[in-house]
């Protein structure tokens, strides 16, 4: 940091140095020191004349010019005064842009000290107000903004640079290395990135690793538990029913670890993107349809009864085609019907609204316990169940709403809970129209 500021310090002096050096010849160039005129200098001769004389007027006008008497004493001791003492002739401007000639009075008869200013009137004055002083002005500035924009413009591209791997890492999970130039001023912070970058690549992988193997090894001695209960329950004393019950019980739990390895194999598949969505137009009334249906035949087949509840498909308007990545937002609306049928008393509400032509908006709401409010936001995170029963059939593992969840954070949309018109537990789907 400290050799970035040296720099940044060096270019704008070398800048201020070099441009106002060249802006100075320009100007002396252009406008270079006044002089007097033959008919001045006359003009000064005739008054020094006239003031040959201890009681000469300390303030005249003549020839349409202001003359005033100073003394030169009233000078502070400068180069200004000792070129004043020699007699010479000075030129100057006042405030007003007008010219003044001071001159020491020379006299042969008496020491004298007085010193002539003449000031000329404005019709002869010369302007200080022209375009080539400002322009000059205006020059010196840019130029000095120029070199400051390209001593800053690589570190801004390089903090770009930064800033959209940065974002990546949000979206994707996956960074990838920041490549900048030799000299850069972030050449540290890209090396710590890349390091930090490649750490997570480890870790990710080797979390994705795990959950595979892990999934994969657990499914083999279930497979041998499976078969084995099953034997067990061919040849087992039916008579026994207390053999009976820890066989059933021991099946449910193996059944339930099946299904957790299954839920935890989606999830690890859902964890990362798979690229850019390859969202198409489509019926989305139809999908709902069809995804109802086989809702309901996956909940009657876990609960070993028949679905009784009543699932209705409202439409707002007649449009029903919608855009979207149809294999992921079909994965994330079957959750939410399924995780409906497992709560829901009596009726579930399935809404579909494309009256906004940025927005389409799905509702799945229920009429069963309904989710506190101080856990709707929490609902869509991994591994977080709040169920309000103990029942078996309503006992999940956390990760459907954590999919829906992710699937519409890819369609850079969101995914919300709240209380519905029947109490129950409402989610809305809600992704731009694109």
């Amino acid at each position: 940091m400290n050799r970035t500021f040296l720099s940044l310090y060096a270019v704008i002096v070398l800048c201020v140095i070099l441009v106002g050096w060249g802006l100075d010849e320009l100007w002396q160039y252009f406008s270079p020191p006044p002089v007097l005129t033959p008919a001045q200098l006359d003009l000064l001769t005739l008054i020094e004349r006239q003031l040959d004389t201890p009681a000469a007027p300390q303030h005249f006008d003549t020839l349409g010019s202001q003359v005033d008497i100073l003394h030169l004493d009233d000078f502070a001791q400068s180069s200004f005064t000792q070129k004043l003492a020699t007699g010479a002739p000075i030129l100057l401007h006042n405030k007003q842009g007008e010219e003044q000639i001071y001159k020491r009075v020379q006299s042969h008869t008496i020491q004298n000290h007085k010193v002539i200013r003449l000031t000329l009137p404005n019709a002869t004055a010369r302007k200080h107000n022209n375009i080539l002083y400002p322009l000059l002005l205006t020059l010196f500035y840019s130029s000095i903004g120029l070199a400051v924009f390209l001593w800053v413009w690589p570190l801004m591209r390089d903090v770009r640079k930064l800033e959209r791997h940065t974002q990546h890492i949000g979206k994707h999970s996956l960074p990838e290395v920041v490549t900048v130039m030799r000299g850069s001023a972030l050449k540290n912070l890209a090396s710590a990135f890349n390091i930090m970058a490649g750490r997570i690549k480890d870790l990710v992988a080797s979390h994705k690793e795990m959950t595979y193997a892990v999934s994969h090894e657990l499914r083999t001695p279930l497979a041998r538990m499976k078969f084995a209960l099953a034997m067990l329950q061919d040849t087992g004393d039916t008579q026994n029913t207390l053999a009976n019950n820890h066989i059933s019980g021991l099946a449910q739990d193996i059944h339930e670890m099946d299904a957790l390895i299954t839920q935890l194999l989606s999830y690890a598949g859902y964890e990362q993107s798979c690229g850019p969505l390859e969202q198409q137009q489509g019926d989305m009334a139809f999908l709902i349809s069809e995804l109802i249906q086989r809702a309901k035949k996956t909940h009657s087949s876990q609960s070993q009864h028949t679905c009784a509840i009543n699932i209705t498909l409202v439409c707002k308007n007649q449009q029903t085609h919608a855009s979207c990545d149809w294999q992921l937002m079909e994965r994330a609306i079957f959750n939410l019907i399924h995780n409906a049928l497992r709560f829901a008393r009596s009726q579930i509400v399935v809404s579909f609204d494309a009256s906004d032509s940025a927005y389409y908006l799905i509702s799945v709401a229920d009429d069963g316990p309904g989710i506190p409010s101080e856990q709707q936001a929490r609902i869509f995170e991994s591994f977080v169940r709040l169920e309000s029963t103990p029942n078996a059939q309503v006992r999940g593992f956390g990760l459907g709403l954590a999919i829906v969840h992710r699937v519409l954070k890819w369609h850079e949309g969101t995914a919300t809970a709240n209380t519905s018109a029947t109490g129950g537990a409402q989610f809305i789907l809600q992704w731009p129209a694109k």
